[in-house]
């Protein structure tokens, strides 16, 4: 089937909220993924940041540190970011003085300043959301899901529920899993195998579901057999590289296979 791109979203900052591409769009690259995205972290320690790609343990996120799924500062937007998507690091550290649960003494900001991206994965990724399966979720848990939870750069409207689980059974396979975005290539590399991060409230930054748990019931119920790389049930979403460069905006349509 076919789909369209309902909304995307860019992460200037790993392990906080997104900032909604309205108008902008995301701007995909085959060696970089998203510019200007997870282009921020808040290193653990005071000293010594990485300087380099890192995994995500050694940031604070939504995995370990409850409070930070909660917006990024005050109305920020996307005409808040310069030409190239980024943020002024003078201004992400100033928002990060005070904010609650940040131990702001003990730790340190990165700043890729664009020349890599502290993604939770090491490759030129967009992720992707198939808003019918979090729509499935909601029904057969009988809650109410709100799709930010997962922090997906893009969200697609228009698919089959799990048409994802479906079509990507191997990992790191993407000339078996092409996907288009209007006329554009992508490689599906991977099936999102999720985290605690999920079960923060992306509004009060508390750890208030148990949606890991929900997700593996779920799925189990509709007989799927886990992830390609490690049969994970609580899964969502999936992780596609770009072949070429692109401008992902809102009606861009989306199918996984060939056109």
């Amino acid at each position: 089937m076919q789909g369209t791109i309902a909304k995307t979203f860019l992460y200037p900052i790993k392990g906080m909220q997104g900032v909604e591409m309205t108008t902008k769009g995301l701007m995909a690259y085959p060696k970089m993924g998203i510019i200007g995205d997870r282009n921020h972290a808040i290193y653990r320690r005071p000293t010594n940041p990485p300087t380099e790609w890192a995994p995500k343990g050694k940031f604070w996120v939504c995995m370990n540190r409850e409070g930070m799924a909660t917006p990024i500062g005050s109305g920020l937007n996307e005409n808040d970011l310069d030409e190239d998507h980024k943020l002024d690091p003078e201004w992400v550290w100033g928002m990060l003085m005070g904010r609650r649960g940040i131990p702001i003494d003990d730790c340190s900001l990165v700043h890729t300043a664009g020349e890599y991206h502290l993604a939770d994965t090491n490759k030129p990724c967009v992720s992707f959301l198939n808003l019918a399966s979090v729509r499935w979720l909601e029904h057969h848990t009988g809650l109410r899901i709100d799709p930010r939870r997962f922090r997906m750069n893009v969200w697609v409207d228009g698919l089959e529920p799990w048409e994802e689980l479906k079509y990507i059974t191997a990992f790191e396979q993407g000339e078996q899993f092409p996907m288009q975005v209007n006329e554009h290539t992508f490689l599906c590399d991977d099936i999102c195998e999720r985290c605690r991060a999920i079960e923060q409230n992306p509004e009060t930054g508390h750890w208030d579901m148990k949606l890991l748990d929900l997700i593996e019931k779920a799925l189990s119920d509709y007989g799927y057999a886990g992830s390609p790389q490690r049969q994970k049930m609580a899964v969502m979403g999936w992780l596609a590289i770009p072949t070429e460069d692109q401008l992902l905006r809102t009606g861009d349509s989306v199918s996984l296979g060939k056109n």
